[in-house]
């Protein structure tokens, strides 16, 4: 049996403080006020809170998770007669359904928003970087560090550029098989446990842990480190999932009765998208290896609208249609 664990709950534990620590060098962070709040945490917009954004320039009315105050925004509130400029910076550091204050353009923080942003537990912080550079960034990042994410047993290649998924039950030969690829030139991404995140509504993406991609477990071999054997063009940290191959182990009679033509299509659901699968028996005397690179040179020629086992079919009524005539 395939081990899947599927949680398309959309929250994960990402905090301010992971975004301060995680983005501080190349957003150019400085954490001016509010650090008390460092653990509030970040979520993607659900059902409670409609029509919320991530990250956006400032909104008074429908609040970002991430509210961005840009020197339009900044002179906007400083324009305000005294008392809307009070309850307006108060709705903003008290609004709970915002995360993380960021000034952009290094601009210097008013005295008043710091001390409301201690008294709020409000994270406010710095960026030296011009507002619309700032929330480009951030969509992405947000994006994927909050996109649904799945765990599944496998080994994940990159073979001629395509995201190749194996699977299989423990002892099927996963790791051989994927050992084999690598000598032959493709590419090692993740080993056993495999993370998967959904980056757009038609597109997974799989990796493990950075500090352990390019570890390979082989029965018999144990641990080997890829990047030392082969180098380091012989990893990659991620890549998009486009082909499952399901490594069965079959015996003759059964393998008999497979369809031999594979008239029909298979796909598996991962977090709510169809991802192509073939099931590949394992039984002595095949060369998996080169079974999988044909597998993905056909699957390329699907992708492009071409069908071999239609064009046989039709080719091979036309010499029936021809000798009868």
């Amino acid at each position: 049996m395939v081990r899947v664990t599927i949680d398309m709950t959309p929250r994960t534990a990402l905090t301010a403080r992971n975004v301060f620590e995680s983005r501080k060098e190349r957003l150019k962070l400085h954490w001016a006020a509010g650090k008390n709040g460092d653990k509030r945490s970040l979520e993607a917009p659900d059902a409670r809170w409609s029509g919320m954004a991530l990250v956006g320039y400032l909104n008074t009315v429908h609040a970002n998770r991430v509210q961005i105050i840009g020197t339009e925004e900044l002179n906007y509130l400083n324009q305000l007669d005294a008392q809307h400029q009070s309850s307006t910076k108060s709705r903003i550091f008290h609004q709970p359904r915002t995360s993380l204050v960021i000034i952009s353009d290094g601009m210097d923080v008013p005295q008043n928003l710091l001390l409301i942003a201690d008294e709020a537990d409000m994270p406010l912080i710095v960026s030296q970087l011009p507002a619309p550079e700032l929330i480009y960034h951030l969509q992405f990042y947000l994006a994927r560090a909050l996109s649904p994410k799945s765990s599944m047993h496998g080994v994940l290649l990159s073979v001629m550029g395509h995201g190749v998924l194996i699977t299989g039950e423990s002892g099927v030969g996963k790791s051989e098989l994927a050992l084999e690829l690598i000598a032959r030139g493709h590419h090692l991404v993740a080993d056993d446990a495999i993370t998967i995140r959904r980056t757009s509504p038609e597109h997974l993406e799989g990796y493990c842990n950075p500090k352990f991609n390019h570890f390979l477990e082989v029965r018999g071999l144990g641990i080997l480190n890829i990047h030392e054997m082969f180098g380091e063009a012989a990893t990659r940290l991620t890549k998009r999932i486009e082909l499952i191959v399901n490594l069965q182990r079959m015996d003759p009679q059964r393998l008999s009765t497979m369809d031999r033509l594979h008239q029909k299509e298979s796909h598996r659901n991962i977090l709510g998208i169809q991802i192509p699968e073939i099931t590949v028996p394992v039984t002595s005397g095949r060369n998996l290896s080169v079974m999988i690179e044909a597998a993905v040179r056909n699957q390329i020629l699907v992708s492009r609208g071409y069908n071999a086992v239609e064009d046989f079919i039709t080719i091979q009524q036309d010499v029936i249609n021809s000798t009868t005539c």
